[in-house]
C-alpha cells in the first residue's frame, strides 16, 4: 500500500513526503491534496500539521515550502498502523480521485512505471573538469580564510550517477531505511521542484511533545571502521577545530536571545552509515525557561548553520555563491514534519540525491578551514557520495575512499 500511495500522488501531481525518524521503524507518508504546497516561513506557532521542505538559500525562511497534512498514513514493517485525514470540503473531489487511484493500484497490484519528474532547468552539471573546479574553489577558500575574510566555509559539489533499469523508488527508499537506522530518511516529491531522497544524521531543530528543544553541532568526517570502537577514534586538529566552530555558532545563537539555561553534551564520535562524525548535542526545556517559541526563533537564527555554510554566515554564503558554480536548491536546506502528533523534527538535508528521468544527482560537501588540503576535501566528498551511491546502484556493498 505504501507504493500505491506514493505512485498515486505522483501520477496525480500531488506533493508527497515519506519519512522515518532515527531509531524508529515507523514510516510516515503525507499527501497534500491541494497540488501546490504553501510558500511560507516555517513558524511552529502558526502552521497546522504538515511537512517543511526548504532550500539552502532562504535565510529569512520566506521561500520555504509547506505541505499540508491533508492525508497522513503511518506504517510499521510495511503494514498500515494508522491514518489521519484532515480533508477540507473544497478538496473532497481530489481526495476521492486520489483514493480511487490508491484502491486500484492496491487491489490489482499493477506494476506502474515510476516516472521521475525533471524540474525545468535541471541537468547533469558534473563535467570532466569538476574535480579541478572543486579543488580550485578549495584553494581559493583557504587563501580567503588566511586573509581573514571568514573562519570557515563549506563547499559542495554534485555527482551524476545512472539509475538501474529496474529502479523502484519505494523499494529503494525502504532499502535506505534499512541501511541507515540512525538517520532521518526521507523521500519527497513536489511538482516543479523534483524528487529528492536523503538520509540525514543532523538535527537542525526538534521540539518534542514534552516541549524539549534539541539541536546539534555535527562536523568532521572519517570512514567508519567497524573494528575500531568510536571511543578510540583519533581526530585531527583540523576536524576538532571545525566541529568547535559549529558548536560555537550554536552557543552564539543562544547568546543572541539571552538564553543561558541549556544542556551541552559532547563532542563525541558518532557513526552515520559508512561515516563517522564529531557531534555535540544541545537541549533546552522550553517550559522551564518560559520560552515556548524557541524552536521557531532558533530555526531562523541557525539556518544555514556553520556545518553547511560557514562562519561568519554572510561572508561564507557570499563566497559559496561566487565559487560553487551551481544552485544547491534543496541540498543542505532542511525538511521534516511540523506539528504532527504534537512534535516537530527538522533535519538538515544531507546525504541526499535528486532523481531525474535517466539518472540521479548526488550532493556532498566538505568544511574548509585554514588547514584544508584540496585533495583530502575532494576525497571526503567522494566518501559522502557513497551513502547514496551504493543504495541507488545494483551493488549494495559499502564503498570506502582510501
Amino acid at each position: 500500500m505504501q507504493k500505491a500511495i506514493w505512485l498515486s500522488a505522483k501520477q496525480l501531481g500531488l506533493p508527497v513526503a515519506v519519512w522515518r525518524l532515527p531509531r524508529n521503524d515507523t514510516v510516515h507518508i503525507l499527501v497534500d491534496l491541494s497540488g501546490q504546497p504553501l510558500g511560507t516561513a516555517i513558524d511552529f506557532e502558526e502552521l497546522p500539521a504538515g511537512f517543511a521542505f526548504c532550500p539552502f538559500g532562504n535565510l529569512s525562511g520566506e521561500k520555504g515550502l509547506f505541505l499540508n497534512a491533508h492525508l497522513h498514513y503511518v506504517f510499521r514493517q510495511g503494514l498500515p498502523l494508522a491514518e489521519d485525514h484532515a480533508v477540507p470540503a473544497e478538496l473532497h473531489t481530489p481526495y476521492l480521485k486520489f483514493q480511487s487511484a490508491v484502491d486500484l493500484l492496491s487491489r490489482d497490484n499493477i506494476r506502474q512505471p515510476e516516472l521521475v519528474q525533471t524540474p525545468e532547468g535541471s541537468g547533469y552539471p558534473e563535467a570532466p573538469g569538476a574535480e579541478d573546479h572543486f579543488r580550485t574553489a578549495v584553494d581559493r577558500a583557504v587563501a580567503a580564510i588566511r586573509e581573514g575574510r571568514f573562519q570557515k566555509v563549506v563547499l559542495s559539489r554534485q555527482k551524476k550517477v545512472p539509475l538501474p533499469g529496474d529502479f523502484d523508488q519505494m523499494q529503494t527508499y525502504l532499502r535506505l531505511c534499512r541501511h541507515y537506522p540512525l538517520a532521518f530518511v526521507s523521500l519527497v516529491s513536489v511538482p516543479g521542484h523534483g524528487t529528492w531522497m536523503g538520509a540525514s544524521p543532523e538535527i537542525l531543530v526538534s521540539v518534542d511533545r514534552h516541549r524539549i528543544f534539541r539541536t546539534m553541532a555535527l562536523a568532521g568526517t572519517q570512514p567508519y571502521l567497524p573494528e575500531v570502537p568510536p571511543s578510540q577514534v583519533a581526530w585531527t586538529q583540523k576536524e576538532i577545530e571545525e566541529q568547535a566552530l559549529v558548536s560555537r555558532y550554536i552557543i552564539n545563537c543562544f547568546k543572541q536571545i539571552r538564553l543561558r539555561e541549556f544542556e551541552e553534551d559532547g563532542p563525541k564520535t558518532v557513526v552515520a552509515g559508512n561515516l563517522m562524525h564529531l557531534r555535540t548535542d544541545f537541549q533546552v526545556d522550553t517550559q522551564a525557561t518560559g520560552f515556548p517559541q524557541l524552536g521557531t526563533v532558533m530555526l531562523r537564527l541557525l539556518h544555514p548553520t556553520s556545518a553547511v555554510c560557514g562562519m561568519p554566515k554572510e561572508a561564507a554564503l557570499r563566497f559559496i555563491r561566487e565559487n560553487e558554480g551551481y544552485d544547491r536548491a534543496f541540498y543542505s536546506g532542511y525538511l521534516g514534519p511540523v506539528n504532527l502528533e504534537e512534535e516537530s523534527h527538522l533535519y538538515v538535508n544531507l546525504r541526499c540525491s535528486q532523481w531525474l528521468e535517466n539518472g540521479a544527482i548526488l550532493y556532498a560537501g566538505a568544511g574548509i578551514t585554514a588547514s584544508s588540503v584540496a585533495e583530502k576535501e575532494w576525497r571526503e566528498t567522494e566518501l559522502k557520495c557513497q551513502t547514496m551511491y551504493h543504495v541507488l546502484g545494483a551493488n549494495h556493498q559499502v564503498y570506502r575512499i582510501e
